[in-house]
């Protein structure tokens, strides 16, 4: 049937509503049959024309990208002239993509909108054109694809949508489609962009319960549809437990992606026995190690934390390789154990690599813990000349450089770093001074082996053997051991269209010399001004401690001593004789020797002055006194006495 009218919308295709109401009013045809079949006859033409010139316009439009409105603008007018099945399935599902701004675009748009309007009933602002377009297509007698619903997904991610996210996942199940690992990840996206945006604190704890129970039933479909976790999904989940503290919810995640019970970390899970679990988990790796090892961390719970790193950074043993003995006076030859663990499983566990150690310092510095910062630095200087050793004699022997695994760990300032933080916040004196001591083992070994690798490189170029250690270009920057931050952060994106799975064998790196000398000079620059920071502070915070308990001698107080093991009070020569305090006349004398005069009324106040570790016998030192007591002499001259 033919519409009446459009007689008077042909000759102008964009005019707008109201005019060509107007139009088409005055234009009319007739009530009576004649007339009316005879415009009918008419106008048969004209309409397949208007039509295809008002679709022309919408493929027109939807040429040029980036222009959303536009696009909506013709589709609306083909709709109110015509029924939704003008046009096919294909350009509908070219609106579809076209009808909004990038997601790009509405993702830097979202927080001023949420700052600006708190929070809005409808977080996207063009979910209404999604809703038109894909009731069209379902008119059509046609299923929108599972690509359309992603395309909403992330719409709806870009903005933190997550309730309009997971109301278009449950539509997906509903119209029968199977969900894909990037579904998931697009849920997860806009659950972690959410949490990311402001939010006024009295919605706070609605949201986090909210999302919470949204990824409890996420990860309750993906089991149920044998859906593995890929790397950016695996990312995404730590996300949101970090911002939700779940710490639950995230045992539940590494237990059924790598099999492992972060209660029981030696022990198969129990669900596993039990075949609740999937037999097919996820091979673990070291990046799986340190993901685990930051985010317990980040949760605070070190015992874990140390926990969990000392069992899965240790292969260990299958208990049916072992005999035990009950009665060992009786049974010289004991029974063997009965455990019921899947056949071919072994316990997982990683190679710890410079990240490992990193996060494992970086959170035990943050929780105070002295004994086992200084443990693991400890075992982390031991590590690093193993490491050294093993390279040492692979290249002192001739191996072929094309044969040498790349080193995985080697000893740097953030290590350092870590302990020092805490000892610095803490005022742990002691650790601090243990610290001092070690830093010209550290600063020599990394000295020494700079000086190796650069002279094995000349001999290299000089005998005319060229070996491939130019894998890297010189001019790149030296790659940072340190964990991925921007995976865990949630205002960063992330690549869901890379959904490989977790821990795939990947190519072992083979040793880069020219490489490997540029992280040895990185890491001997910064650690030599560390070194220089770290003696300073010592200085300084060891006069500190010496001027407040010489403030409670010089107040006739107890002081403890380590070399009485007790309390007791000191007098002030023996506090002297104790601390190395020189005495203020030896100081004054010095000052007049150079041109300054001494004031002889002074009071007599603890002398905190130490050799070589006060600021006044450093301005001494570097003569900065002699240039200041002819100024200091005249202007005293010229004061009243």
């Amino acid at each position: 049937m033919v519409h009446p009218r459009l007689p008077s919308a042909v000759c102008s295709p964009l005019l707008a509503v109201s005019t060509r109401r107007q139009v088409a009013n005055a234009v009319r045809p007739s009530s009576t049959l004649a007339p009316h079949v005879a415009g009918y006859s008419v106008t048969t033409n004209s309409d397949d024309n208007f039509r295809e010139s008002r679709i022309a316009g919408l493929r027109q439009a939807l040429l040029k990208a980036g222009n959303s409105s536009r696009v909506w603008a013709h589709y609306t007018n083909i709709l109110n002239y015509f029924n939704y099945d003008a046009l096919t399935v294909e350009l509908h599902q070219q609106v579809l993509r076209q009808c909004s701004p990038p997601a790009s675009t509405l993702r830097i748009t979202a927080p001023h909108g949420l700052l600006l309007r708190g929070e809005p009933e409808n977080p996207h602002h063009f979910e209404g054109r999604f809703q038109t377009v894909i009731s069209n297509i379902r008119a059509l007698g046609s299923n929108p694809t599972l690509e359309d619903y992603h395309f909403i997904l992330e719409q709806f991610a870009a903005v933190g949508h997550h309730v309009g996210s997971i109301q278009v996942y449950q539509e997906i199940l509903n119209l029968g489609l199977t969900p894909e690992p990037k579904t998931y990840g697009l849920c997860l996206q806009s659950i972690a962009r959410r949490l990311s945006l402001p939010i006024k604190p009295v919605f706070q704890p609605r949201l986090i319960a909210q999302t919470r129970k949204t990824l409890e039933d996420l990860m309750a479909d993906m089991r149920k549809y044998q859906i593995s976790f890929t790397q950016p999904n695996l990312d995404l989940a730590l996300r949101i437990f970090k911002e939700t503290v779940d710490e639950e919810g995230f045992s539940t995640l590494v237990k059924w992606t790598y099999g492992i019970d972060l209660s029981n970390p030696d022990c198969p899970p129990l669900e596993l026995l039990e075949n609740s679990i999937p037999s097919s988990v996820q091979p673990f790796s070291t990046h799986a190690l340190n993901t685990i090892l930051d985010t317990l961390g980040r949760f605070g719970n070190i015992s874990k934390l140390v926990q969990a790193f000392e069992v899965l950074t240790q292969p260990l043993p299958r208990a049916k390789q072992h005999q035990f003995s009950s009665f060992d006076d009786d049974d010289d030859f004991g029974v063997p154990v009965e455990v019921s663990t899947p056949p071919n499983y072994s316990l997982p566990y990683a190679t710890p690599n410079t990240t490992s150690y990193n996060i494992l310092l970086y959170h035990i510095g943050q929780a105070e813990h002295a004994v086992l910062a200084r443990h693991y630095l400890i075992q982390a200087m031991q590590l690093d000349r193993e490491v050294n050793q093993k390279l040492y004699w692979a290249t002192y022997l001739g191996k072929p450089i094309e044969e040498i695994p790349a080193p995985q760990f080697s000893i740097n300032r953030r290590m350092l770093l870590s302990v020092f933080g805490h000892t610095n916040r803490d005022k742990n004196l002691g650790l601090m001074r243990w610290l001092w001591t070690k830093m010209p083992w550290i600063q020599r070994s990394k000295r020494n082996d700079l000086h190796y690798y650069t002279d094995f490189r000349e001999r290299l170029t000089s005998h005319d053997f060229e070996p491939s250690i130019m894998k890297q270009s010189p001019d790149q920057p030296v790659p940072e051991a340190t964990v991925d931050k921007e995976r865990l952060e949630s205002t960063s994106p992330i690549d869901l269209d890379n959904q490989h799975l977790l821990g795939l064998p990947t190519e072992e790196k083979m040793f880069d010399l020219d490489l490997h000398i540029r992280i040895l000079e990185r890491d001997v620059e910064e650690i030599a001004a560390f070194a220089m920071h770290l003696d300073e502070i010592v200085g300084r915070t060891t006069q500190r401690k010496k001027e407040q308990l010489g403030r409670r001698v010089w107040g006739g107080k107890d002081i403890y001593l380590s070399i009485d093991d007790k309390r007791k009070l000191v007098s002030r020569e023996r506090w002297r004789e104790i601390v190395h305090f020189r005495p203020r006349h030896d100081i004054h004398t010095r000052l007049q020797r150079q041109g300054t005069r001494s004031d002889s009324n002074l009071r007599d106040i603890v002398p905190h002055l130490q050799y070589r570790r006060s600021f006044s016998t450093r301005a001494l030192e570097s003569n900065q006194y002699s240039l200041l007591g002819p100024m200091i002499s005249k202007i005293q001259t010229w004061l009243p006495s």
